[in-house]
């Protein structure tokens, strides 16, 4: 399987620094809605604020026309930032092989199969 950072979309994004806000399953779709952490190369790339390290911008992951959801591991406690806002840790691990996805983190391991995945930031 190949790392994330070989797809289209995945690749100007730091998985392993951004934050999962969500994750929705319904008929032939899942959703991580994310507070991505943005490479310098990426398009929306801007200086972060002095309190922050990192370029945060929020966006989803969407796997389309989902034939196959296996998640297992779910139910960690999520944690809740200075804000109060809930987070469910990072994506750890994310491979993927033609229409095979794994995606692993605090939040369970996901592995799916569907037609095609969007990123929108």
């Amino acid at each position: 399987m190949k790392p994330y950072t070989e797809m289209l979309g995945l690749s100007d994004l730091v998985l392993e620094e951004s934050f999962v806000l969500g994750i929705t399953a319904s008929p032939a779709q899942v959703v991580l809605d994310v507070e991505f952490v943005l490479t310098t190369s990426h398009p929306a790339y801007a200086p972060p604020p002095p309190d922050e390290n990192e370029s945060y911008r929020r966006g989803q992951i969407r796997f389309i026309a989902v034939r196959r959801l296996i998640w297992d591991l779910q139910g960690a406690t999520p944690a809740a930032d200075a804000t109060g806002e809930i987070d469910y840790g990072h994506i750890d691990d994310f491979r993927w092989d033609g229409e095979t996805f794994e995606l692993e983190g605090d939040w369970g391991q996901l592995r799916i199969e569907a037609g095609s995945v969007e990123v929108e930031v």
